[in-house]
């Protein structure tokens, strides 16, 4: 490493001339001062020689003495050579979020070794990290499972490789609505009829949702990956068309179901943006069934309501990143109802890390 003495030499020469009147010689003086520090320091441990060249103080450190120095560190500190001290930051991450009724597919793999990897890296780096899975256990997907599975399988159960037999059974239903879409009235119909909590429907999908869930954990058991906390769907989906209502009260959103159409947010205008960019965001279908947006919006109160969060990570495929950027609108405005502690979540917030 190299240090130049003409600054300090030239501040000592104008001092002295103010003094004295005499003139120095700034490259002299600086040369002159970088040799009395080199005779100074000698050749400290750890360096090879140290020399005075031209105002410039230059030392030579000793790569094998500095290698042996890091090997015994890493040696003596093991696996935790290289971390950080802890931060006393909580951080919620995210990650794999599967879908129940369907099959765990290599972007649900993907998202589980990026994420698992993530958060040993946040943990290595001194934060406190909070893992969390969020499974699709309804939705309209699910809905048409149990219309195919109840029209046309009833009784049967996945006796080997859960995930890939319950995904057939989603391929099979989609084939089904494509070849003849009349039937998509009695998927609604179904869908409805979950809305009302009808016991046959709940029962036949808490016994179907099992058997997904247990096909997940025996992926992250071969993947070494486990969760602080599963989220689901369905807990979200009741906190979230409760939140829906409360945005209709304060003006937020905008039902238009009584016409026909769906709870909106009109995120450009409430955002007072002249050129389009998030466009209207749908938060509730015209018939009261819940979207991803409708559901998200109560996830983000529930985790903040459990743990004291810095911030909460997302760990999606980059195709989503407009779904995010569009539903975190609403949350940090200053009159979100739900969230009453506004300032909170407009400060420590959430971040999606698209993949």
């Amino acid at each position: 490493m190299s240090t130049s003495f003409f600054q300090l030499a030239a501040v000592d020469a104008r001092q002295l001339k103010d003094r004295t009147g005499q003139v120095v010689n700034i490259p002299q003086h600086a040369q002159d001062i970088a040799q009395r520090i080199a005779i100074y320091l000698g050749i400290p441990v750890g360096f090879t020689r140290v020399e005075a060249i031209k105002g410039y103080l230059n030392i030579y450190f000793s790569p094998a003495e500095f290698a042996h120095r890091v090997v015994d560190a890493a040696i003596g500190q093991a696996k935790s050579f290289g971390s950080g001290k802890p931060k006393g930051e909580r951080v919620m991450v995210e990650f794999s979020n599967p879908n129940t009724h369907k099959a765990f597919h290599v972007g649900h793999l993907r998202g589980a070794i990026l994420g698992d990897s993530l958060c040993h890296i946040l943990e290595f780096a001194g934060y406190d990290v909070v893992r969390v899975n969020y499974i699709g256990d309804i939705g309209l997907h699910v809905i048409k499972w149990l219309w195919n599975y109840m029209k046309f399988h009833r009784g049967e159960k996945p006796d080997k490789d859960i995930t890939r037999w319950m995904g057939d059974i989603y391929a099979e239903a989609a084939d089904r609505l494509v070849e003849i879409p009349d039937l998509e009235a009695e998927v609604r119909e179904l869908y409805a009829r979950w809305d009302r909590r009808d016991p046959e429907v709940v029962e036949t999908w808490q016994e179907t949702r099992q058997w997904s869930l247990d096909g997940f954990e025996q992926m992250y058991k071969i993947l070494d990956i486990h969760f602080e906390r599963d989220y689901t769907n369905s807990e979200a989906e009741k906190p979230g068309q409760e939140i829906v209502q409360e945005l209709i009260e304060k003006g937020i959103a905008v039902d238009e179901r009584p016409n026909g159409g769906a709870v909106i947010v009109r995120l450009d205008e409430l955002l007072g943006l002249t050129k389009e960019k998030y466009r209207v965001m749908v938060i509730l279908r015209s018939d009261n069934t819940a979207l991803y947006a409708t559901e998200d919006l109560a996830l983000a109160k529930i985790k903040f309501s459990e743990y004291d969060l810095a911030r909460s990570l997302y760990i999606v495929d980059v195709r989503q990143s407009l779904h995010f950027n569009r539903y975190s609108k609403p949350l940090k405005l200053p009159v979100t109802p739900g969230l009453r502690n506004a300032s909170i979540y407009r400060s420590r917030w959430l971040f999606c890390l698209a993949t």
